[in-house]
Order: structure tokens, then sequence, then C-alpha cells
């Protein structure tokens, strides 16, 4: 309900401004502040979605004149920090929070940290599955409208859940464990630069490759004395996973943009599982790749000097035919001072 109401907001906002923005009298200026909220979702699914607050600031003042307006803030290279909070309902009541700043040097080489946290409100487990993550970048503008960086970032996440010798147990012998690890690691690499045009604002091409590792040990066990028969399980897999995408946004004003996308994910998963009464073992080795392309549009409204109103459509496709039904878009409002 809470996701519908905002919704209805950002659309009426939308709504009402068009005719604003016909009327307003827009002055180049400055700002150092930017402020978003915005909602996201599938149109076939309206109530499970994601919406997000965030907050920048810019340690030199970034113009508006610089590129189009979503850019800004990426063309300025600027030395930024940032926070943002999500929240989402799309399987459980998902929360992240999240910080990051970049720090650009007068040579052009820029490094930047994020950190942020998953609070994952599972109906399903006891266990704390939330995930801890951080990332580390280091990066080169060659010009003034393109760079270069390599990334590294870490996700994990552990817990135990013991209840063999808590006070309200009262069966003697009772064993009731379970425990829960988890790790990823990503190494990476992107570029993004923008071209300006003569007969249009200009291109935006972006591109990158990743590789991630991940680890994933989980087990349970409940049983009474050397009766195992009431359960016990143990999971241990481990994955390997590239991912290599490209994109490129036509800028045709500094406002509207239409643009495609193109991503190849490959899978390499290994695991072993042992399950009661039997202790039966099973082993798996398995690989998958997988194409996904999309298309997408985006518009930004900048009815007054200080406030925006952003509007953006995507539709996935992938090579197997599974693609999500219906599209996603995004509706938000911007302020910047």
């Amino acid at each position: 309900m809470k996701k519908s109401l905002l919704a209805l907001a950002l659309l009426s906002s939308l709504t009402a401004q068009c005719a604003l923005a016909q009327q307003t009298d827009k002055q180049p200026h400055n700002y150092q502040h930017q402020i978003d909220i915005a909602l996201g979702t599938y149109s076939d699914d309206f109530g499970d979605g994601i919406w997000d607050l965030g907050y920048r600031y810019y340690f030199t003042p970034v113009s508006v004149e610089h590129g189009p307006y979503a850019l800004n803030g990426v063309l300025a290279q600027s030395s930024n920090i940032g926070a943002s909070y999500a929240q989402t309902d799309v399987i459980n009541e998902s929360k992240v929070y999240h910080v990051d700043g970049t720090y650009v040097f007068d040579s052009k080489w820029f490094i930047g940290a994020m950190y942020a946290k998953s609070d994952d409100e599972s109906q399903y487990s006891k266990l704390d599955r939330n995930l801890n993550s951080y990332q580390f970048n280091l990066g080169y503008y060659f010009n003034d409208t393109s760079e270069v960086s390599i990334y590294y970032a870490n996700s994990s996440a552990s817990d135990s859940y013991d209840r063999s010798n808590e006070p309200d147990v009262f069966i003697s012998g009772l064993v009731f464990k379970q425990d829960f690890d988890y790790e990823a690691k990503t190494y990476g690499v992107k570029a993004r630069s923008f071209i300006a045009m003569e007969s249009f604002t200009g291109i935006e091409l972006t591109g990158g490759w990743q590789y991630t590792q991940t680890d994933e040990k989980d087990s349970f066990y409940h049983y009474i004395g050397e009766d195992t028969s009431l359960g016990h399980a143990l999971y241990d897999s481990s994955s390997d996973n590239h991912l290599v995408s490209i994109s490129a946004d036509f800028y045709l004003t500094k406002s509207w943009s239409f643009g495609a996308q193109y991503s190849w994910q490959k899978h390499d998963r290994q695991g072993v599982s042992v399950h009661s009464p039997d202790d039966a073992i099973y082993q798996y080795d398995d690989n998958d790749s997988q194409s996904i392309y999309s298309l997408n549009t985006a518009y930004w409204w900048q009815f007054s000097d200080s406030f925006a109103a952003t509007a953006s459509v995507a539709k996935p496709f992938n090579d197997d035919g599974d693609s999500p039904d219906g599209v996603f878009f995004r509706l938000g409002v911007n302020a910047r001072f």
C-alpha cells in the first residue's frame, strides 16, 4: 500500500509539472547537493518493486550546462560523497543501506570506496542472512568526458542458530542447530565515455567485464540422542560467474534519451549435499550461459532551477525465451541546490 501511494504521488507530480515545464524560465545554475527519490517496478506486478532515497554532495559546484541533465554529476569529475536507502518487497521485505565516496586528484586519477548492508527480513529462517558488502575502485579520467576504472568488491554473511541448550527446550538430548556462511568476491573493469554530437546532444557508451567467485555452506541438524532420523542436511557449493556488458544511450536532447544494452553471463557451479536419514551424498557440476538484451528510453523534466521529475522505461529480453512479462519503469523526483 505504501508503494502504491508513493507511485501515485510520483505520477501526480509528473502530470502536474508538465504544464509548469512549459512556463518556467530556466536559468543556468550550479549545484553541490542532490536528492533523489524514485520507485521502480514491473508493469505487470505494480505492488512488488523497489523504492529508494538518495543524497549526494559534490565538493566543487556542478554545472547543468555540461552534457545531458542525467549525466551532469558524472561529467563533473568532482570528488563527492553519497548515501542511500532502498526497500523492496519482491520476495521478502528487504532494506539496503549504502554509503560511498570518490576522491579525484588533480592528475585526474580517482579512488572510490563503498559500503552497503542489506537487511533481509525473511520469514522462512531464523538465521541472519544479511549481507555486508564493500567495494574499492581505482580509475582515471583520460579526457573531459571519459573514464576507465578497475574495482574489487566483497559480500559476506555468516550466522549460526543453536537451541540445544536453551531453557525452554525440555527434551533431553535434543540437538537443533543451523549454520550459514556465504562469501562473494568480485573483480572487474569498466569504461564510460560521452561523445558530444552536432546534430543531437550526444552518445554515452559504457562497457565492462567482471568475475565473481562465490562460496556457500549451509547446514541443518535436528536429532535427539543417537536418533538422527529427525533430519540433518549439509550443502557446500561454489560458483564462478563471468559477466560482459555493453550499452549505448543516445541523447536526442539534454532531457530525452533512448538506448540499448547487451550482456552475456556465464555460470560454472560445483557442489555437494548430504541428506538424512541415509547420509546420501549428491554431487553436481554444471555450467550455463545466457545473453540478455534490453531497450530503454528516459526523460528528465527540469521544470525549475532546483527541481526535476524523471521517468524511464526498459524492456528486457533473453535468448531462452524466458523474459519477464511487461516492462520495467522507474519514476522519480530530483532536487538540486
